[in-house]
C-alpha cells in the first residue's frame, strides 16, 4: 500500500531541490557569468543532505541485489565444509556429490585411476553437464583415506561430516531444496 503522505513528501522535497539548484545557477551566473554550474554543485551538497535517508536505502537495496543475484544460485542448494561448497543432487533417490567440489576437499588428490575404478558411480547427471559421484562411490573413495593410521584428520571429519550430517539432511529435504538437473523432478 502507497503511503500518500511519504509520496507528497518526496514530491516536495524534489521540487524544492529543482528550485535550490536553479536559484544556485543563478546567483552563481550573476556573479561570474558562464559559471553557472557551480551553483549547482554547491547544491548538490544540500541535496545530499536532503535525501540521505533515500541515497542510504539505494546503497543498501543495491548491496542487496548484488548479493541476491551472487548467491541465488546456491541459496539452499549446497553444503560447506571447511569453507569450500559441496553440492549435493538428488536424483531418483540417489544422492549424487558433484565431482569438482570433491577434488577440492579430498586429501590426497583424486586420481584419475580411482575415478576409473567407480564405475557406476561415477558419471554425468541427467541433463547437467556436472560429473558427480555417488554416496556409495563417494564412500569407497573416503575408504581407503580414512581407514588406516596414515589417515589425516581432516579426511576422518569430512567423512564423519557426510555421514552424521550432510547425507541425512539432503535425504530428507524437501525436493526444493536439493540441487535438481531436470526442472520436473
Amino acid at each position: 500500500m502507497i503511503e500518500w503522505r511519504s509520496v507528497l513528501l518526496l514530491i516536495s522535497k524534489i521540487v524544492f531541490s529543482i528550485g535550490l539548484s536553479y536559484i544556485y545557477y543563478v546567483i552563481a551566473e550573476k556573479i561570474k557569468p558562464g559559471h553557472g554550474i557551480i551553483g549547482v554543485v554547491i547544491a548538490i551538497g544540500f541535496w545530499g543532505r536532503l535525501y540521505s535517508r533515500e541515497i542510504i536505502e539505494f546503497v543498501l537495496l543495491f548491496k542487496y541485489w548484488g548479493e541476491k543475484s551472487a548467491l541465488q544460485q546456491w541459496h539452499g542448494k549446497y553444503y560447506t565444509f571447511d569453507g569450500r561448497q559441496i553440492r549435493f543432487y538428488l536424483v531418483d533417490e540417489i544422492v549424487w556429490v558433484a565431482l569438482r567440489d570433491l577434488k577440492k576437499v579430498l586429501d590426497p588428490k583424486l586420481a584419475q585411476w580411482e575415478i576409473d575404478t567407480l564405475g557406476s558411480d561415477y558419471g554425468k547427471i541427467d541433463q547437467s553437464r556436472e560429473m558427480a559421484v555417488t554416496e556409495a562411490g563417494l564412500m569407497r573413495l573416503l575408504e581407503s583415506r580414512t581407514d588406516d593410521r596414515r589417515a589425516k584428520y581432516p579426511m576422518i571429519r569430512f567423512k564423519r561430516w557426510l555421514l552424521k550430517e550432510a547425507l541425512p539432511n539432503v535425504k530428507r529435504m524437501p525436493r526444493s531444496a536439493v540441487n535438481h538437473p531436470m526442472k520436473g523432478l
